[in-house]
């Protein structure tokens, strides 16, 4: 199987500003001594329960957002054959549902003329489709069809919402309430709902027809969990490979807010989740032992050294328990890009690498360092901060976890 022409298909389910490139894949699976489960405690959209799926290996993936369920579950559906034809004819039952529902602040986002619709299809989506148990912080399915409905329908309303359609963060766009008014005052809001849904559709059915199943049915475990606290870490794990946020430079709860309204996760559970994204955490109390974290924090002023401490120990734990959990010979592999700190590049993977190679069994892995420029990102370009092109680099390191010395 040609993984990155697969993944390449599986990416275009849904929209998402970073994925892992598809070579790390290869350079990690290559690495692997044991088999064993595949873990990543900041999945994000979930690319390497993807990879470990067609890869044939079990995997568990967690993430606070819980857009990682819809994204995962579709994808994987969209591999096992799932009719895309089927979920526009339910569509076509959503249309005339009579029981509606919009989520609170609706009519900051959508034209009058579009409500109607939207109403419809989310009312029919809750009523049939799934519901979020906000206290498992879970979609519970009524229809195994939910997650490839979602997704179509997440971008025919987006595309009919003042949301940028380029970028995945919602703000309202000057120029797409400019565009809306212009199309709604020559088409029918129905057919350019139906235009959009077919479009998105119709792109997830031409990617499903070149998509090879893999000989296996591997598991794949999905959960939206406080990392930082969570009690229990996966046993048994043969490789973890993730990527931390990079410091303050990605927002993702923001960043999908309007979907997961969409899609019935209540208000006070987005502003919860978003609170409990790293940057926003208290630091810890980790002793953090990399050398080149001690020179990041000289003459930093205070909020931007405390920015930077509670980033890195709130992270370093993650990494810790994680490769507490792992087998021996297990590989961790941590991948990032260098964020700025007023201005002063933050090289996230040499500090993981030193602090976890410095405290815990963990040694480098021969060619297991590996640098990605990137070349695609759902951006905003020219921003006016001290950063203005964004993030430019990604680094990977691949560390082995070593027997014990008795």
């Amino acid at each position: 199987m040609n993984l990155e022409a697969t993944l390449g298909k599986l990416y275009s389910v849904y929209m998402y500003p970073a994925r892992f490139p598809s070579k790390i894949f290869d350079s990690f699976f290559s690495k692997l001594g044991v088999r064993g489960v595949i873990f990543d405690p900041f999945a994000g959209s979930g690319s390497l329960a993807l990879a470990s799926y067609l890869k044939c290996y079990d995997s568990v993936v967690w993430d606070l957002n819980p857009m990682i369920h819809v994204i995962v579950d579709a994808s994987v559906n969209v591999v096992r054959g799932y009719s895309v034809g089927e979920v526009l004819r339910l569509l076509e039952d959503a249309l005339r549902y009579g029981r509606g529902w919009l989520p609170s602040g609706a009519g900051y986002w959508w034209p009058e003329q579009v409500l109607d619709i939207i109403s419809r299809v989310w009312g029919f989506f809750r009523d049939n489709m799934a519901s979020f148990n906000d206290s498992k912080l879970a979609f519970e399915p009524y229809d195994e069809r939910w997650s490839l409905y979602a997704v179509v329908a997440l971008y025919a309303s987006r595309r009919l919402s003042y949301t940028d359609d380029s970028v995945p963060k919602w703000f309202k766009s000057r120029y797409k309430v400019g565009k809306l008014a212009t199309l709604l005052s020559v088409n029918d809001v129905r057919e350019l709902f139906w235009r959009y849904a077919r479009l998105k559709a119709g792109r997830i059915a031409r990617a499903q027809e070149s998509l090879v199943k893999p000989n296996c049915e591997p598991n794949v475990e999905v959960k939206v969990v406080d990392v930082v606290t969570a009690s229990k870490y996966p046993d048994g794990v043969a490789g973890t490979l993730t990527s931390p946020p990079y410091v303050q430079a990605q927002e993702y709860i923001r960043s999908f807010s309007g979907e997961l309204k969409l899609l019935g996760v209540p208000d006070s559970t987005i502003s919860r989740l978003r609170s409990l994204e790293i940057p926003y955490r208290p630091p810890l109390n980790l002793n953090v032992e990399s050398p080149t974290y001690q020179e990041l924090l000289e003459g930093l002023e205070h909020k931007y050294r405390k920015l930077l401490e509670s980033y890195f120990t709130n992270t370093l734990q993650v990494l810790e328990r994680t490769a507490e959990n792992m087998m021996e010979k297990a590989i961790l592999g941590a991948f990032a890009g260098e964020a700025t700190v007023r201005g002063k590049p933050v090289p996230i993977i040499k500090v993981v690498r030193e602090h976890l190679t410095r405290k815990l069994n963990l040694r480098e892995v021969e060619g297991g360092i590996i640098e990605d420029r990137i070349r695609r990102r759902r951006l905003f370009k020219k921003r006016k901060n001290m950063n203005p092109n964004g993030i430019q680099v990604e680094h990977l390191t691949l560390l082995r976890k070593e027997p014990v010395k008795r």
